[in-house]
């Protein structure tokens, strides 16, 4: 044989060999996301991409239901909290060109936010730190609110009296009500809407051509991918929202394309500078030293020992996780057209496969209804009245609040009587009476609590 062949031969074996794995990896993760999302059932866009590539981009079940429309690569999703980073982003322009300071007290911008007995600073915003309790708390009586009109200073005003939960910068605790305050300063200094702010600053320069602060005209509403939720059993449309309510909280939409855009930026750095970008993806320590687990708008967390950069959104019908792994240069975005769907889970699954070591996830056809029932119930708080409820959505166990039905969290058992939440940080180990019976549980979450299982 021509020995000038024999390189050229092995490069042929091995790119056939490469190219065969990456084969059975993409049957892998069509087999698992076609079980996971039924064809006649919500589904999802899911897209991976690996080193500047795309390697993975594929559309599961229906956008609409009632019309028999399947959802396409292409289709614009609310994204929710994953908003919340281009809101960080937006702010962080403002600090880099010396227009505010990340030490500025809010109330220099928001002047109706009155003052609490510490002060609270944009970096406590940013960072989950501020002890500003959450304010998303909308029940089913008052599910008209979300289509109504809101201005950002009547948004605020829901919360703006509560006191603090606790000083700022002692503890991490995501709270949406942190948001529409970094909204505001962003309007007061740069002199115009938040939405024309991001387009002008942010997806014009990148060409997220498909992406707003809500809904924009030129956006074709057969691209528009329609919500759905579960409500007392039933799969029922999402209700009708009005962008200034999630506003720099969560009222972004987009595409899984445009969000992979967003995601290269984070590492190429041609619109946004080192100082926007550093500051977004590195974690945020308390006063006391310890780690957050948060950055300006992304969670910083680890994946099988490697560090990922990471949010979700949940929002009244669409759930999203967009995913990184910078050592790897794997991204992975999934964005589902129901509320409460398992998208952080799947979106580590489908990259622990593209890593080759696949995590335990368990088959959606698998799980069992009387596996779980005995957790089933309503817990309250110890010594107040404030009130859990844990059930089963179809086939995803749900931690929720009966005042904010719908905005609750998935849960994932652990190993017996404990279950977790990672969106939202919480371990709960679940207590017995002497006949084995559940009577109540604790809650690990920023210190212990203790619930008691009334019903």
């Amino acid at each position: 044989m021509n020995q000038r062949l024999i390189p050229i031969l092995l490069l042929i074996n091995i790119l056939s060999v490469s190219l065969h794995a990456q084969d059975i990896e993409t049957q892998e993760i069509e087999n698992f996301l076609k079980k996971e999302y039924a064809e006649n059932s919500p589904g999802a866009v899911v897209l991976i991409a690996k080193k500047d590539q795309i390697i993975f981009k594929r559309a599961f079940g229906l956008s609409d239901i009632k019309k028999r429309k399947p959802i396409k690569t292409d289709m614009i999703f609310q994204i929710g909290s994953m908003a919340k980073q281009f809101t960080s982003a937006a702010l962080l322009q403002l600090v880099d060109e010396g227009k505010v300071a990340l030490d500025d007290p809010i109330q220099k911008y928001v002047e109706y936010f009155p003052i609490k007995e510490f002060p609270i600073t944009l970096h406590h915003l940013l960072s989950q730190t501020s002890g500003i309790p959450e304010f998303f708390d909308i029940d089913e009586e008052e599910m008209h609110l979300l289509s109504q009109g809101h201005t950002p200073e009547q948004l605020i005003s829901y919360y703006k009296n509560q006191p603090l939960e606790f000083e700022p910068g002692t503890k991490f605790q995501y709270s949406n009500s942190n948001y529409p305050l970094l909204g505001v300063v962003i309007e007061r200094v740069s002199g115009i809407s938040l939405k024309e702010y991001m387009r002008i600053n942010l997806f014009e320069p990148l060409k997220m051509s498909s992406t707003s602060l809500w809904y924009n005209n030129e956006m074709k509403r057969k691209r528009i991918a329609k919500g759905y939720r579960i409500y007392e059993g039933e799969l029922i449309s999402s209700p009708k929202i009005v962008g200034s309510v999630p506003y720099a909280a969560g009222a972004i939409v987009s595409t899984v394309d445009d969000l992979w855009i967003w995601n290269q930026e984070l590492k190429n750095r041609t619109v946004l500078t080192d100082f926007v970008v550093d500051n977004l993806i590195t974690e945020k320590r308390t006063t006391s030293g310890a780690g957050t687990g948060y950055g300006y708008g992304f969670f910083i967390k680890n994946l099988l020992e490697l560090k990922t950069i990471q949010h979700g959104g949940n929002m009244y019908g669409f759930t999203s996780y967009g995913l990184y792994l910078p050592s790897e240069d794997l991204f992975v975005c999934v964005l589902a057209n129901k509320s409460l769907e398992r998208t952080e889970e799947v979106a580590n699954y489908l990259a622990s496969v593209i890593l080759k070591n696949p995590l335990e996830i368990e088959d959606r056809s698998q799980l069992e209804y009387d596996k779980y029932q005995e957790y089933f119930g309503t817990y309250q708080l110890e010594g107040e009245s404030k009130l859990i409820e844990i059930f089963m959505v179809y086939d995803v166990l749900v931690l929720d609040f009966p005042e904010a039905r719908g905005t609750g969290t998935k849960l994932m058992i652990t190993e017996a009587d404990k279950m977790e939440s990672k969106a939202v940080n919480v371990k709960i180990q679940f207590t017995r009476n002497d006949k084995g019976d559940i009577i109540g549980f604790t809650a690990e979450q920023n210190g212990e609590t203790e619930w008691k299982k009334i019903k």
